[in-house]
């Protein structure tokens, strides 16, 4: 969905994948309405979330320092981030670590390799959830 008329909004992806880094932020390239922020780790990807407060977080579980589910009760315990809807884009792909995900929070559990359309339709439905 690209739209020159839809305001441009944040989107921060915390990812210590170069590889996964770089596929998500060619996808971005083509959202004009999206403007992208990264991080390399949760502590990171907190400070950028409080400074930026973007619409929608991608935030891997397998993170160096804090795990993504560590940062993302962060996010939610404090009040100016506690409403940013957190998608959760991981390789933990066990039943038992998708519930884990979801019981902690998440909007979405996505896992990797995620198929671009789920991706995309999730990042939708969360950027409509914050409209």
């Amino acid at each position: 969905m690209q739209n020159a008329s839809l305001p441009q909004r944040t989107l921060l992806y915390v990812e210590d994948n170069v590889a996964n880094m770089s596929l998500l932020r060619q996808l971005i390239a083509r959202r004009s309405d999206l403007k992208l922020l990264t991080a390399v780790d949760g502590q990171s990807g907190i400070m950028l979330a409080r400074a930026y407060q973007p619409a929608v977080i991608l935030m891997d579980i397998n993170l160096p320092g804090i795990s993504g589910i560590d940062a993302l009760n962060i996010l939610r315990a404090g009040p100016s981030t506690s409403h940013i809807p957190v998608i959760a884009l991981s390789s933990n792909a066990f039943p038992i670590d998708i519930k884990r995900g979801i019981d902690a929070g998440f909007f979405r559990y996505l896992t990797k390799p995620y198929k671009i359309s789920y991706l995309l339709n999730a990042l939708d439905e969360a950027l409509s959830a914050v409209e």
